[in-house]
């Protein structure tokens, strides 16, 4: 399809979404055209309902007279259950600990194309901010990482969680079966990060297995998904290094 006339049908997808969908499901188009809005300003990012709701009515001094963090929550339940955004839970070894459900999620879009539409963004001007296009190119991978891995035998309730612990150290994505074995995945949009990604991700596993606190197996395989290359490799050090356009089923 046409560059185009892909960004008119997404476009039109958004708009059946807010006049038709969500009033269906009884909800406001306009709270919820300012909420998708949010969520596209904050894409890949684990931010709480409280700054949701300072970003949807940012300018005005009286919040709680247009919406409270707790009406955000169902705004955002709803998208998910509209299969619109895909919630993305924090990851700690135990399977029993609290800290499991204490993480934020981070909220991913269903396709990076709707955040791109709701930007306000064509490709053009997409390959003219690079940080947008990192965390639009992150929400591709995420995309493709839970297809794959509701796909595997033996997968958990959650098949993909992030890392991110109290010293700053984190991983984009988490891969777990349900006997515990698990997978360490980082992204990045070019080759030229794969060391520090790597060096990231080692670092992380030392940290694992070095604290028995954690009860953490040695991870199955890291790998670094990152955006251009010729072909997925091997590194020295055992990471792998994957261009997206190699994953398939």
């Amino acid at each position: 399809m046409p560059t185009e006339d892909a960004q008119i049908l997404i476009r039109e997808y958004i708009r059946l979404t807010l006049t038709e969908g969500v009033p269906k499901q009884g909800y406001d188009p306009e709270i919820a055209r300012r909420l998708l809005n949010s969520l596209a300003r904050n894409v890949s990012q684990s931010v709480t309902f409280e700054t949701l709701r300072k970003d949807m009515y940012g300018t005005e001094e009286h919040l709680d007279d247009f919406i409270s963090a707790s009406k955000v929550s169902k705004y955002v339940a709803m998208f998910t259950d509209m299969f619109v955004i895909d919630d993305i839970p924090g990851w700690v070894p135990p399977h029993r600990s609290p800290k499991r459900m204490l993480t934020k999620p981070r909220r991913y879009f269903a396709d990076p194309s709707i955040a791109a539409a709701l930007l306000g963004i064509n490709p053009h001007a997409l390959l003219n901010d690079w940080q947008t296009f990192g965390l639009l190119f992150e929400n591709l991978c995420m995309r493709d990482l839970l297809v794959y891995a509701r796909a595997l035998p033996d997968i958990g309730m959650e098949p993909v969680r992030y890392y991110h612990d109290d010293s700053g150290l984190e991983c984009d994505a988490i891969i777990e079966l349900a006997d515990g074995r698990w997978a360490g995945i980082e992204i990045k949009s070019s080759q030229d990060k794969v060391e520090q990604a790597a060096e990231n991700l080692n670092r992380m596993k030392a940290k694992l297995l070095k604290n028995p606190q954690a009860r953490a197996k040695a991870p199955e395989f890291l790998a670094v998904l990152i955006g251009v290359g010729e072909f997925a490799y091997r590194r020295e050090d055992g990471i792998y290094v994957i261009p997206i356009r190699t994953l398939g089923a």
